[in-house]
C-alpha cells in the first residue's frame, strides 16, 4: 500500500487505494504534477460499509435487509481522509495563497535534502497547476486534512453531468511511503 502524506502538515491525504489519473486541461494537454482521482457516495453505518460491490464480501446479512436508521452516506474520499471543506475568498485570494504554497513547498523539498533536478521540475510544473485551478475557480472547493492546517489544501471539482466531485492534488507537495 502506498499512503501520500502531505510534506507541510505530515497529515496523510491520499492512499492508492483511490487511483491516480493525470489530469487535462479544457484542451486535453496533461498538467504535470497535478493528478486527480475520482470520488463517489458509499452508504456507511455503525455495523458496515458499502464499498459498491454490494454483498460481494459476504457479510452474511441480505443484500436489502432493511434500512438501517444510523446509515448515512458520505463521501468516500472525505470521509476516508477526513477532508473538512474551508473557502477562500476570491482569485486573487487564491492566487496569493497558491503562490505561498508552492513557495512552501520549494522550502520543504530543499529541507528533505531532494535533488536540485525535481525542485526545478516542480517549479516549472508551478503555474500550469495554478492556471488549471485559477480558470477553473469558481468550481473549485477547498479543503483541510485532519490537522486543518490551512498550509495545505486539497481541491475538488465536479465533472460535467457528474454526481460527486474529483479531487485533484498537487503531487510535489507529498510524500509517497510505501507499507
Amino acid at each position: 500500500m502506498i499512503v501520500y502524506r502531505d510534506i507541510i502538515t505530515g497529515d496523510e491525504m491520499l492512499s492508492d487505494a483511490f487511483p491516480l489519473k493525470q489530469a487535462v486541461d479544457s484542451e486535453g494537454n496533461p498538467i504535470e504534477g497535478l493528478m486527480y482521482c475520482e470520488s463517489k457516495n458509499i452508504v456507511k453505518n455503525a455495523d458496515e460499509v458499502d464499498v459498491g460491490c454490494g454483498n460481494a464480501f459476504g457479510s452474511g446479512g441480505e443484500e436489502d435487509g432493511g434500512v438501517d436508521s444510523t446509515a448515512q452516506t458520505v463521501n468516500n474520499v472525505i470521509d476516508g481522509f477526513q477532508y473538512t471543506e474551508t473557502q477562500i475568498g476570491g482569485a486573487s485570494d487564491f492566487k496569493s495563497w497558491i503562490k505561498d504554497y508552492f513557495n512552501a513547498i520549494v522550502v520543504k523539498l530543499r529541507e528533505k535534502g531532494k535533488a536540485k533536478e525535481q525542485i526545478q521540475a516542480f517549479k516549472a510544473q508551478a503555474p500550469e497547476i495554478a492556471k488549471f485551478f485559477l480558470k477553473n475557480f469558481s468550481d473549485v472547493q477547498f479543503y483541510l486534512g485532519p490537522s486543518f492546517n490551512s498550509e495545505s489544501m486539497v481541491f475538488s471539482i465536479y465533472a460535467d453531468g457528474a454526481l460527486t466531485p474529483n479531487f485533484y492534488f498537487i503531487m510535489g507537495g507529498y510524500d509517497a511511503e510505501k507499507f
